[in-house]
């Protein structure tokens, strides 16, 4: 009888406003695969709020959020967002360095209902790459309905998440909290098999060295 390989869980804290969650989820995209190890790694997606102070359905975009936040001009944060564009390129990833912004509370509060279900990588991430590729705007509720529905929840249900500013509100406050114990200032911030946390985006070639280590530790207690 063939013995059942235990996968490596990989927590990761983000925010689908966040640039660096889109190129770090990305760098350990292509360091999971360069490692032949798709089977074996489990990743689980946690809320996290870059911004708690954001406007809901501000209007505003991500420059002119920016802007009042960083006292920077236009131009500076144009050039900032360039040179994550071209990070996002290299892994083979489009970036729209122009994208609404907006409070993302409500987006992790029906992160939370499906993560329940077992599907919330599957929401987040497709939410969180089509902003980033300027696809749609997750501010909007249809957006976030598709998203959610692609990921097997009703429109009606998640319509309902949306409407009441309590549901799953209190599932949100807990990730956070539990992030921000384990030292979170920001992120993305990853947890490898509960042992091992990594602030920010981290290079595909230290994601592949952190991936050989958890291997090789998994191994070594498998064949204790």
């Amino acid at each position: 009888m063939t013995a059942v390989t235990e996968k490596i869980k990989i927590d990761i804290w983000s925010d689908v406003v966040c640039p660096w969650c889109y190129v770090g989820e990305g760098r350990l995209g292509e360091a999971i695969k360069a490692e032949g190890l798709e089977s074996r790694i489990e990743i689980e997606t946690h809320s996290f709020e870059l911004d708690p102070n954001a406007k809901d359905a501000s209007g505003e975009s991500n420059i002119e959020h920016l802007q009042s936040k960083l006292g920077q001009d236009a131009e500076q944060i144009r050039g900032m967002e360039q040179k994550i564009s071209g990070l996002a390129a290299e892994i083979g990833r489009d970036y729209a360095v122009e994208r609404p912004m907006g409070n993302t509370r409500r987006i992790h509060r029906v992160l939370q209902a499906l993560r329940e279900r077992g599907t919330g990588n599957d929401f987040f991430l497709d939410l969180q790459r089509a902003y980033f590729t300027g696809v749609v705007n997750p501010f909007e509720d249809d957006a976030i309905v598709a998203a959610a529905e692609r990921a097997g929840m009703s429109a009606d249900e998640t319509r309902a998440i949306l409407a009441d500013a309590d549901s799953f509100d209190d599932e949100v406050e807990t990730e956070v909290t539990r992030a921000r114990a384990m030292g979170a200032q920001g992120v993305p911030f990853m947890v490898f098999d509960g042992k091992y946390a990594a602030p920010g985006a981290m290079p595909v070639d230290a994601y592949r060295q952190a991936l050989r280590q958890l291997v090789a530790e998994h191994d070594e207690e498998e064949g204790e």
